[in-house]
Protein backbone atom coordinates (compact mmCIF):
# COMPACT_ATOMS: atom_id res chain seq x y z
CA UNK A 1 0.00 0.00 0.00
CA UNK A 2 1.38 3.39 -0.96
CA UNK A 3 0.75 6.32 1.29
CA UNK A 4 -0.48 9.52 -0.41
CA UNK A 5 2.30 11.50 1.20
CA UNK A 6 5.21 11.03 3.55
CA UNK A 7 6.67 13.74 5.74
CA UNK A 8 10.40 14.25 5.79
CA UNK A 9 12.20 13.98 9.13
CA UNK A 10 12.83 17.33 10.78
CA UNK A 11 16.61 16.92 10.66
CA UNK A 12 16.84 15.34 7.21
CA UNK A 13 19.67 16.51 5.00
CA UNK A 14 18.36 19.29 2.77
CA UNK A 15 18.36 18.82 -0.97
CA UNK A 16 20.19 21.28 -3.18
CA UNK A 17 18.00 24.23 -4.15
CA UNK A 18 18.32 26.37 -7.25
CA UNK A 19 18.56 30.12 -6.75
CA UNK A 20 16.64 32.37 -6.56
CA UNK A 21 14.67 30.49 -3.91
CA UNK A 22 11.84 31.71 -1.66
CA UNK A 23 11.36 30.14 1.76
CA UNK A 24 8.09 28.26 1.85
CA UNK A 25 5.84 27.45 4.78
CA UNK A 26 6.38 23.69 4.61
CA UNK A 27 10.15 23.87 4.99
CA UNK A 28 10.21 26.04 8.13
CA UNK A 29 10.33 24.39 11.55
CA UNK A 30 9.51 25.89 14.95
CA UNK A 31 10.76 24.68 18.32
CA UNK A 32 10.82 26.23 21.82
CA UNK A 33 14.03 27.83 23.02
CA UNK A 34 15.40 27.36 26.55
CA UNK A 35 13.38 30.37 27.64
CA UNK A 36 10.36 28.91 25.87
CA UNK A 37 10.60 25.66 27.83
CA UNK A 38 10.99 27.64 31.06
CA UNK A 39 7.96 29.75 30.14
CA UNK A 40 5.87 26.63 29.44
CA UNK A 41 6.94 25.15 32.78
CA UNK A 42 5.91 28.33 34.60
CA UNK A 43 2.54 28.34 32.81
CA UNK A 44 1.96 24.72 33.83
CA UNK A 45 2.70 25.63 37.45
CA UNK A 46 0.34 28.60 37.28
CA UNK A 47 -2.39 26.40 35.81
CA UNK A 48 -2.01 23.78 38.55
CA UNK A 49 -2.02 26.47 41.24
CA UNK A 50 -5.11 28.14 39.80
CA UNK A 51 -6.93 24.81 39.60
CA UNK A 52 -5.91 23.87 43.15
CA UNK A 53 -7.16 27.13 44.68
CA UNK A 54 -9.98 27.69 42.14
CA UNK A 55 -8.57 31.15 41.43
CA UNK A 56 -10.31 32.78 38.48
CA UNK A 57 -7.74 35.59 38.20
CA UNK A 58 -5.02 32.96 38.10
CA UNK A 59 -6.83 31.18 35.24
CA UNK A 60 -7.24 34.50 33.42
CA UNK A 61 -3.55 35.36 33.70
CA UNK A 62 -2.48 31.83 32.71
CA UNK A 63 -4.67 31.75 29.61
CA UNK A 64 -3.67 35.29 28.65
CA UNK A 65 0.05 34.47 28.79
CA UNK A 66 -0.55 31.15 27.04
CA UNK A 67 -2.42 32.82 24.18
CA UNK A 68 0.40 35.37 23.79
CA UNK A 69 2.91 32.51 23.53
CA UNK A 70 0.73 30.72 20.98
CA UNK A 71 0.39 33.84 18.82
CA UNK A 72 4.17 34.38 19.01
CA UNK A 73 4.60 30.99 17.28
CA UNK A 74 2.72 32.32 14.27
CA UNK A 75 4.72 35.56 14.18
CA UNK A 76 8.01 33.65 14.49
CA UNK A 77 7.06 31.42 11.57
CA UNK A 78 5.84 34.34 9.42
CA UNK A 79 9.10 36.19 10.03
CA UNK A 80 10.86 33.63 7.79
CA UNK A 81 8.16 32.65 5.35
CA UNK A 82 8.49 34.47 2.03
CA UNK A 83 12.14 35.54 2.29
CA UNK A 84 13.87 35.09 -1.07
CA UNK A 85 17.52 34.12 -1.53
CA UNK A 86 18.50 35.75 -4.83
CA UNK A 87 22.10 34.57 -5.12
CA UNK A 88 24.97 33.04 -3.17
CA UNK A 89 28.51 33.91 -4.28
CA UNK A 90 31.59 32.37 -2.61
CA UNK A 91 34.42 34.86 -2.16
CA UNK A 92 38.08 33.91 -2.84
CA UNK A 93 39.76 32.61 0.31
CA UNK A 94 43.16 31.36 1.42
CA UNK A 95 43.61 28.44 3.79
CA UNK A 96 43.39 29.58 7.39
CA UNK A 97 41.18 32.59 6.59
CA UNK A 98 37.43 32.89 7.04
CA UNK A 99 35.46 31.96 3.93
CA UNK A 100 32.60 34.34 3.13
CA UNK A 101 29.44 33.53 1.19
CA UNK A 102 27.88 36.72 -0.18
CA UNK A 103 24.09 36.35 -0.08
CA UNK A 104 21.62 38.67 -1.78
CA UNK A 105 18.25 38.46 -0.08
CA UNK A 106 14.91 40.25 -0.35
CA UNK A 107 12.37 40.73 2.41
CA UNK A 108 9.23 40.24 0.35
CA UNK A 109 5.93 41.90 1.17
CA UNK A 110 6.63 42.66 4.86
CA UNK A 111 9.47 43.73 7.12
CA UNK A 112 11.65 41.14 8.87
CA UNK A 113 13.35 41.45 12.23
CA UNK A 114 16.28 39.69 13.91
CA UNK A 115 17.12 37.24 11.12
CA UNK A 116 20.13 34.93 11.47
CA UNK A 117 22.14 33.54 8.55
CA UNK A 118 24.95 31.07 9.13
CA UNK A 119 26.40 27.68 8.30
CA UNK A 120 25.86 24.78 10.67
CA UNK A 121 28.17 25.07 13.69
CA UNK A 122 29.39 28.57 12.78
CA UNK A 123 28.50 32.02 14.20
CA UNK A 124 25.51 33.55 12.42
CA UNK A 125 25.28 36.92 10.70
CA UNK A 126 22.27 38.93 11.93
CA UNK A 127 20.16 41.27 9.86
CA UNK A 128 16.76 43.01 9.85
CA UNK A 129 15.02 43.99 6.62
CA UNK A 130 12.43 46.51 5.62
CA UNK A 131 9.55 45.69 3.29
CA UNK A 132 10.66 45.04 -0.32
CA UNK A 133 14.26 45.73 0.68
CA UNK A 134 17.14 43.87 -0.95
CA UNK A 135 20.21 43.42 1.22
CA UNK A 136 23.54 41.63 1.36
CA UNK A 137 24.47 39.22 4.12
CA UNK A 138 27.91 37.63 4.51
CA UNK A 139 27.81 34.42 6.57
CA UNK A 140 31.07 32.54 6.75
CA UNK A 141 33.08 29.73 8.25
CA UNK A 142 36.70 29.02 9.12
CA UNK A 143 38.91 27.21 6.62
CA UNK A 144 41.78 24.93 7.55
CA UNK A 145 43.42 23.43 4.47
CA UNK A 146 43.57 24.08 0.72
CA UNK A 147 41.39 22.27 -1.78
CA UNK A 148 37.69 21.98 -2.61
CA UNK A 149 35.47 22.73 0.35
CA UNK A 150 31.71 22.39 0.61
CA UNK A 151 30.32 23.65 3.93
CA UNK A 152 27.30 22.34 5.76
CA UNK A 153 23.79 23.58 4.98
CA UNK A 154 22.94 27.25 5.25
CA UNK A 155 20.75 27.79 8.33
CA UNK A 156 18.30 30.71 8.33
CA UNK A 157 16.65 31.27 11.71
CA UNK A 158 14.84 33.78 13.88
CA UNK A 159 13.64 34.10 17.50
CA UNK A 160 11.42 37.10 16.86
CA UNK A 161 9.31 38.45 18.57
CA UNK A 162 9.56 37.12 22.16
CA UNK A 163 12.51 34.74 21.99
CA UNK A 164 10.34 31.88 23.27
CA UNK A 165 10.42 29.95 19.97
CA UNK A 166 13.00 29.51 17.24
CA UNK A 167 11.98 29.10 13.63
CA UNK A 168 14.60 27.81 11.21
CA UNK A 169 15.17 26.21 7.84
CA UNK A 170 18.20 24.48 6.31
CA UNK A 171 19.18 25.00 2.68
CA UNK A 172 21.86 23.46 0.52
CA UNK A 173 22.70 26.22 -1.96
CA UNK A 174 25.30 24.10 -3.75
CA UNK A 175 28.02 26.70 -3.15
CA UNK A 176 31.56 25.29 -3.25
CA UNK A 177 34.82 27.05 -2.35
CA UNK A 178 38.23 26.54 -3.88
CA UNK A 179 40.52 27.27 -0.93
CA UNK A 180 43.88 28.62 -2.09
CA UNK A 181 47.16 27.71 -0.35
CA UNK A 182 48.21 30.10 2.40
CA UNK A 183 50.63 32.58 0.77
CA UNK A 184 54.14 32.62 2.18
CA UNK A 185 56.37 35.45 1.00
CA UNK A 186 60.11 35.12 0.64
CA UNK A 187 62.77 37.82 0.14
CA UNK A 188 63.73 38.86 -3.39
CA UNK A 189 61.10 36.66 -4.93
CA UNK A 190 62.10 37.27 -8.55
CA UNK A 191 65.82 37.76 -8.19
CA UNK A 192 68.06 35.41 -10.10
CA UNK A 193 71.64 34.46 -9.46
CA UNK A 194 71.42 33.25 -5.84
CA UNK A 195 70.89 29.87 -4.24
CA UNK A 196 67.25 30.62 -3.38
CA UNK A 197 65.97 31.72 -6.77
CA UNK A 198 62.28 30.95 -7.30
CA UNK A 199 61.64 32.17 -10.81
CA UNK A 200 63.40 32.37 -14.13
CA UNK A 201 63.01 35.01 -16.79
CA UNK A 202 61.37 34.45 -20.13
CA UNK A 203 62.22 37.12 -22.65
CA UNK A 204 63.60 40.08 -20.69
CA UNK A 205 65.38 40.19 -17.37
CA UNK A 206 63.20 39.48 -14.32
CA UNK A 207 62.55 42.26 -11.81
CA UNK A 208 62.31 42.16 -8.05
CA UNK A 209 58.54 42.68 -7.93
CA UNK A 210 58.57 46.09 -6.16
CA UNK A 211 58.51 49.09 -8.50
CA UNK A 212 60.48 52.26 -7.73
CA UNK A 213 58.74 55.48 -6.74
CA UNK A 214 59.15 58.12 -9.46
CA UNK A 215 57.06 61.12 -8.38
CA UNK A 216 53.58 62.63 -8.10
CA UNK A 217 51.06 63.80 -10.66
CA UNK A 218 47.54 65.19 -10.50
CA UNK A 219 44.81 62.63 -9.88
CA UNK A 220 42.98 61.31 -12.94
CA UNK A 221 39.72 59.33 -12.92
CA UNK A 222 40.51 55.62 -12.88
CA UNK A 223 43.65 55.85 -10.72
CA UNK A 224 43.84 53.14 -8.08
CA UNK A 225 42.99 54.34 -4.55
CA UNK A 226 46.12 52.66 -3.15
CA UNK A 227 48.27 54.88 -5.41
CA UNK A 228 46.78 58.14 -4.11
CA UNK A 229 49.10 60.21 -1.92
CA UNK A 230 46.87 60.68 1.11
CA UNK A 231 49.60 62.53 3.00
CA UNK A 232 49.66 65.21 0.30
CA UNK A 233 45.88 65.42 0.41
CA UNK A 234 45.99 65.90 4.20
CA UNK A 235 48.45 68.79 3.72
CA UNK A 236 45.93 70.55 1.45
CA UNK A 237 47.81 69.91 -1.81
CA UNK A 238 44.81 68.24 -3.45
CA UNK A 239 44.54 64.73 -4.85
CA UNK A 240 47.88 63.53 -6.19
CA UNK A 241 48.73 60.10 -7.54
CA UNK A 242 52.02 58.30 -6.97
CA UNK A 243 53.85 57.33 -10.14
CA UNK A 244 56.06 54.24 -10.13
CA UNK A 245 58.62 53.10 -12.65
CA UNK A 246 59.91 49.63 -13.36
CA UNK A 247 61.09 47.42 -16.15
CA UNK A 248 58.32 47.06 -18.66
CA UNK A 249 57.71 43.93 -20.66
CA UNK A 250 59.26 41.72 -17.97
CA UNK A 251 58.03 38.15 -17.90
CA UNK A 252 58.74 35.60 -15.19
CA UNK A 253 57.97 31.93 -14.90
CA UNK A 254 57.19 30.68 -11.42
CA UNK A 255 58.80 27.26 -11.46
CA UNK A 256 58.07 24.49 -8.96
CA UNK A 257 61.44 22.83 -9.64
CA UNK A 258 63.48 25.91 -8.73
CA UNK A 259 62.14 26.21 -5.19
CA UNK A 260 64.49 25.11 -2.45
CA UNK A 261 61.67 23.78 -0.25
CA UNK A 262 61.23 20.11 0.58
CA UNK A 263 57.60 19.91 1.73
CA UNK A 264 54.89 20.02 -0.92
CA UNK A 265 52.58 22.30 1.06
CA UNK A 266 55.43 24.70 1.74
CA UNK A 267 56.23 24.86 -1.96
CA UNK A 268 52.60 25.55 -2.82
CA UNK A 269 52.44 28.31 -0.22
CA UNK A 270 55.61 29.91 -1.61
CA UNK A 271 54.21 29.78 -5.14
CA UNK A 272 50.92 31.25 -3.89
CA UNK A 273 52.86 34.16 -2.40
CA UNK A 274 54.80 34.60 -5.64
CA UNK A 275 51.59 34.72 -7.70
CA UNK A 276 50.23 37.50 -5.49
CA UNK A 277 53.48 39.43 -5.58
CA UNK A 278 53.80 39.14 -9.34
CA UNK A 279 50.25 40.33 -9.81
CA UNK A 280 50.74 43.33 -7.53
CA UNK A 281 53.92 44.23 -9.43
CA UNK A 282 52.20 44.23 -12.82
CA UNK A 283 54.38 41.45 -14.19
CA UNK A 284 53.48 38.99 -16.90
CA UNK A 285 53.96 35.63 -15.24
CA UNK A 286 53.31 31.96 -15.78
CA UNK A 287 53.28 28.89 -13.56
CA UNK A 288 55.16 25.66 -14.07
CA UNK A 289 54.08 22.65 -12.00
CA UNK A 290 54.77 18.94 -12.43
CA UNK A 291 52.31 17.81 -15.08
CA UNK A 292 50.88 21.24 -15.86
CA UNK A 293 52.12 24.59 -17.17
CA UNK A 294 50.11 27.81 -17.32
CA UNK A 295 51.43 30.20 -20.00
CA UNK A 296 52.47 33.72 -18.95
CA UNK A 297 49.68 36.26 -18.69
CA UNK A 298 48.41 38.93 -16.32
CA UNK A 299 45.17 40.14 -14.77
CA UNK A 300 42.73 38.92 -12.14
CA UNK A 301 41.39 35.90 -14.11
CA UNK A 302 44.93 34.67 -14.70
CA UNK A 303 45.81 35.14 -11.01
CA UNK A 304 42.80 33.10 -9.87
CA UNK A 305 43.55 30.42 -12.45
CA UNK A 306 47.07 30.04 -11.05
CA UNK A 307 45.84 30.02 -7.44
CA UNK A 308 43.16 27.48 -8.27
CA UNK A 309 45.72 25.23 -9.93
CA UNK A 310 47.86 25.42 -6.80
CA UNK A 311 44.83 24.67 -4.60
CA UNK A 312 43.99 21.50 -6.56
CA UNK A 313 47.57 20.28 -7.01
CA UNK A 314 47.93 16.62 -6.02
CA UNK A 315 44.24 16.24 -5.08
CA UNK A 316 41.83 13.72 -6.67
CA UNK A 317 40.07 15.08 -9.73
CA UNK A 318 36.71 16.53 -8.79
CA UNK A 319 34.30 18.94 -10.41
CA UNK A 320 33.00 21.37 -7.74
Amino acid sequence: MTLPFRRKPVFASPSTVSLPYALRRGGIYVFPTRYGFLFILVLAGMLLGSANYNNNLGFLLTFLLGSMAFVSILHTHRNLSGIEIRSAAPQPVFAGDRAICRLRITAGDRSRSALEFGFAGEPAARRSLSEQQEARVDPGFQTVARGILKPGPLVIATRYPLGLFRAWTRLDTGVVWTVYPTPVHGPDAFQEGDSGKTAHAAGKTAVRGVEDFHGLRHYQPGDLPRHISWKSYARGQGLLTKVFTGKTGSTVMLDWHLLQEEETERKLSRLSGLVLRAGESGLTYGLNLPGKTIPPDRGAPHKHECLRTLALFGLPRRTP
